[in-house]
């Protein structure tokens, strides 16, 4: 019995515990593009969907939240390491990440002053990497683009997951957004006009698929320019930035300001004026790679992610389920099921064949009151009743103190964690134990249940035996 509950829990704890690892570090379902193809690199998809932010009020869904994953480099004087840079929005929930790091703290998402960039215990060892070093981070566009970032380390974590820590960096989303151009972003440059009198204004466009078209609303302004502008009074210009891919557009304006004393100037020029820029911080901010969702329980993975797929997601948008993405740690999981079906069927069969023999110990003690019994006209069906009643008398105690070694040895095991794992093997550095109510009530009634059944058939062996030989029996 203690075998058998010592198993169920270790079983159960460890897959719990690995399940929450794998989708602690990214989530249950995955909400990404339809033409995203690489694992590692997030294609475009707006914030801006009918199901984001509210989902998370659907019954069965805790948490969702935006993210991006780009391929990179990271660089050191002596080594350098191939990462998925991760970039994180501030909706992320840190609860995962703040219960495996093992220094410093998570990032401050929106700090543009200081980049910060978040590694692992594993990573930081392989770079000799320590909490507020300096990192660069190569972050890759396709085969040719391949910009440096520097970041300072801010926090190390650990989860044991081996694809997460030789893998994973994670960074403010911005700078993803940014690198990744999906937006545009657009700029009005002012210079001195060719002529000399009155002032040149250009459209300038950044990100999107580099085919722009420029839109001078208020105006009769056309493209990029540059256009000259004469005017003796503060006027305003708004530049609209389009493209044929389908990114947001983006707008920018310039103020052209006369200096004191210069209004009386039909065309005024460049030197004369102050210009004031202003931009609505590009598009690009309103992409992201992908959304994450998290749910209240993983036994509901398939029914959510149908649900989430058949009622909320529009064209162009898929799920990812947390096993389509990891589906060799749970099958690896899958097969503990059978290791622990494997172990009980053995603990039972070992309890039958003691039982057994322990029966037929006991009848053949009691012959001679066997013997009496049916002189005295006791039935065989009652003479068997009695001794099975007897064996599970014997095997309730079993049980019992099975249940007090079991449950006692898995409650140390929780407590101080004795028994150590290598984490690099296992993913948790500890073997886990979940003790739950059903599961061992479930061991204690089947097994009483299958034993005493399975001693019906040597009971039988009453029936054979005769009266008039049973009292004389030594």
């Amino acid at each position: 019995m203690a075998v058998m509950i010592l198993t169920v829990g270790i079983s159960t704890g460890f897959q719990g515990e690995v399940r929450a690892k794998v989708t602690g570090a990214g989530a249950h379902i995955e909400i990404v593009p339809l033409s995203q193809s690489d694992v590692n690199e997030s294609s475009r998809v707006r914030i801006d969907q009918p199901f984001y932010p509210w989902l998370d009020t659907v019954p069965g869904i805790a948490h969702i939240q935006i993210f991006a994953l780009k391929p990179g480099i990271v660089e050191t004087d002596e080594d350098i390491q191939g990462v998925v840079v991760k970039g994180v929005g501030a909706d992320h929930d840190w609860t995962f990440l703040q219960r495996h790091l093992i220094a410093g703290t998570v990032l401050s998402i929106g700090d543009s002053v200081r980049p910060q960039v978040l590694i692992s215990n594993w990573m930081a060892k392989r770079l000799r990497r320590v909490l507020g070093d300096e990192l660069t981070v190569y972050l890759i566009k396709g085969r040719e683009d391949i910009r440096p970032r520097k970041y300072q380390i801010t926090g190390i974590y650990e989860t044991g997951l081996e694809k997460v820590d030789h893998q994973v960096v994670y960074v403010d989303i911005g700078h993803i957004q940014r690198f990744a151009q999906w937006g545009l972003q657009a700029e009005i440059a002012a210079s001195d006009a060719v002529t000399g009198k009155g002032i040149a204004i250009e459209g300038l466009a950044f990100g999107g698929d580099g085919d722009f078209s420029y839109d001078w609303p208020g105006t009769s302004l056309y493209g990029k320019g540059p256009h000259t502008i004469c005017t003796r009074k503060d006027t305003t210009l708004m530049l609209v930035v389009s493209d044929n891919a389908g990114a947001l557009p983006d707008t920018a304006w310039v103020t052209i300001r006369p200096k004191a004393g210069m209004a009386d100037s039909p065309c005024i020029a460049y030197a004369s004026t102050d210009i004031i820029r202003r931009t609505s911080g590009g598009s690009y901010k309103d992409y992201c790679g992908g959304f994450e969702v998290s749910l209240k329980d993983y036994r509901d993975l398939a029914t959510m992610d149908d649900l989430i797929y058949r009622d909320y997601l529009g064209a162009g948008l898929r799920t990812v389920t947390v096993r389509q993405k990891f589906p060799e740690i749970f099958s690896w999981l899958e097969l503990l099921d059978t290791n622990v079906v494997v172990v009980i069927l053995l603990m039972v069969i070992v309890a039958i064949i003691n039982m057994t023999s322990a029966l037929l110990i006991i009848i053949l003690e009691r012959t001679n009151m066997i013997g009496v019994l049916k002189a005295l006209g006791t039935g065989n069906r009652t003479i068997r009743r009695i001794f099975l009643i007897d064996a599970a008398y014997i095997m309730g105690i079993g049980i019992i103190l099975g249940d007090v070694l079991g449950i006692g040895l898995a409650l140390i095991q929780k407590q101080f964690g004795l028994a150590r794992l290598p984490i690099e093997s296992y993913y948790v550095d500890q073997v886990p134990v979940d003790l739950s109510l059903w599961p061992i009530l479930a061991l204690n009634i089947g097994v009483l249940v299958v034993c005493v059944l399975a001693l019906v058939l040597p009971s039988m062996y009453v029936s054979r035996i005769a009266p008039a030989k049973a009292i004389r029996f030594e």
